[in-house]
């Protein structure tokens, strides 16, 4: 019975990590921060990659940069399992941004 309830638990706590949207690989037209959110344009549309302030905004922001200034391209992923990819989206900040040769 507890390795039941263990499996349960171990499902309700590692779901979360396997829900998110990659959107399309695609280079970064644009990047714009406003105030301390950075904003970047890919594909027309315009997304959120996250505050300044928050842990790996910075990090990411770099690594878009640089692709940017490369041409490399880029994919982003939002935590959402429901992010629309295909909107312009201001209020939700990226998870992962991921470089392509």
């Amino acid at each position: 019975m507890k390795k039941v309830t263990l499996a349960i638990l171990a499902t309700l706590f590692s779901q979360p990590s396997f829900a998110r949207t990659d959107c399309p690989v695609d280079n970064i037209a644009h990047i714009q921060i406003e105030g301390s959110v950075v904003l970047y344009n890919q594909s027309s549309v315009w997304r959120r990659l996250g505050v300044l302030t928050d842990i790996g905004t910075k990090e990411r922001y770099s690594a878009l940069l640089s692709a940017q200034m490369s041409g490399k391209k880029v994919m982003v992923a939002y935590p959402q399992n429901d992010y629309d990819c295909n909107k312009t989206n201001y209020g939700e900040s990226a998870y992962i941004v991921r470089t392509y040769n």
